[in-house]
């Protein structure tokens, strides 16, 4: 298989039992359901993948363009988004499923995990308020700043964060 971004060789890379495939940017393939055995910041898997991908060089190349499966080379990959938070934007194979990370997503994807907790909170005010929710995710190196907020849109972040604090 090869880097959908730059056609290099992915190597293959052993994880407790579980084949990925890297590039040397610090891009990862998973097959099919794989990225759950590392997408909590909690679980081994999750931790060891993130400490081998941050020793890769990042290059620069532009993210939003849409790529073609490593697994299955004539699929374009779907853009879409992680969770609900809606924080990290992932590339998946509507043929096997697979998943590409580029580089500093996993990172990105534990930075913004919800707890089970966090979880139902969002799914309860998700439903009382018709799918109408906005949610600020926690500050990191990958948040974009926004000073031009709506006073509703900050109500709504107090709200939430209250309602967080109260669990």
């Amino acid at each position: 298989m090869h880097c959908p971004r730059t056609n290099a060789s992915l190597e293959p890379l052993l994880i407790g039992g579980i084949t990925v495939y890297t590039s040397a940017q610090g891009g990862v393939f998973f097959d099919n359901s794989q990225i759950f055995k590392f997408s909590s910041p909690e679980l081994k898997h999750g931790q060891v993948l993130l400490k081998h991908l941050s020793e890769h060089s990042e290059s620069e190349y532009d993210v939003s363009l849409r790529i073609n499966c490593p697994k299955c080379k004539k699929i374009v990959m779907m853009r879409r988004y992680f969770s609900p938070v809606k924080a990290v934007e992932i590339d998946e194979c509507p043929g096997c499923a697979g998943i590409w990370l580029d580089s500093g997503e996993l990172e990105k994807i534990h930075e913004n995990h919800l707890t089970p907790k966090e979880r139902k909170l969002l799914a309860h005010e998700m439903a009382t308020n018709h799918g109408f929710i906005t949610i600020k995710s926690p500050t990191s190196r990958f948040t974009p700043t926004n000073k031009n907020k709506s006073a509703h849109e900050t109500t709504v972040e107090n709200l939430v964060r209250l309602a967080l604090l109260s669990l």
